[in-house]
């Protein structure tokens, strides 16, 4: 009996120095793999200027500057020459501007936002959170708000359903 107790407890004590060892074994093998950084090689300035130029002519849709444009003279030609009465007058027509607003002034935020990136040396990829916000500002401002707010404004002139495919 004794010697089945001296067994039972030898064979524990190598399974706990087995597993001391492999444990020991893997630890160092992770800390190797956390020891070495991952090294970036920053662009220049003018590579940095080269790939922000680069990105926003392959995210920018071809008509967003020109719905930009139309945007700005638009809003000199009516909403700024309203009076209070007739900005209240029509209804949903400040929600409109101020959604118009936001997302022109988040254009210009995301836009300023990756090109001081690129600027700094960073190789900003499409797949980048601030350049998917970009896109979807420069997409939901030119396809949706502007639209809305144009047929607000002007019912008569609204703009026709446009394909940005067939553009």
């Amino acid at each position: 009996m004794n010697s089945i107790i001296y067994f039972v407890i030898a064979l524990l004590l190598l399974t706990v120095v087995i597993l001391c060892v492999i444990s020991g074994l893997f630890k160092n093998d992770v800390v190797e793999e956390k020891a070495l950084p991952v090294q970036v090689k920053l662009l220049s300035k003018e590579e940095g200027e080269d790939h922000f130029s680069m990105l926003m002519n392959a995210i920018t849709p071809i008509w967003y500057w020109r719905v930009n444009h139309e945007y700005i003279d638009f809003l000199h030609a009516t909403i700024k020459r309203m009076s209070i009465t007739e900005l209240n007058a029509t209804t949903g027509l400040f929600e409109a501007q101020r959604r118009c607003s936001d997302l022109n002034s988040a254009v210009y935020k995301y836009y300023d936002n990756i090109k001081k990136r690129c600027l700094n040396g960073e190789k900003v990829p499409r797949g980048d959170l601030d350049v998917l916000n970009l896109q979807q500002c420069f997409r939901e401002f030119s396809l949706n708000a502007y639209p809305d707010l144009v047929a607000l404004v002007w019912p008569e002139y609204q703009r026709p359903q446009v394909d940005p495919l067939a553009v």
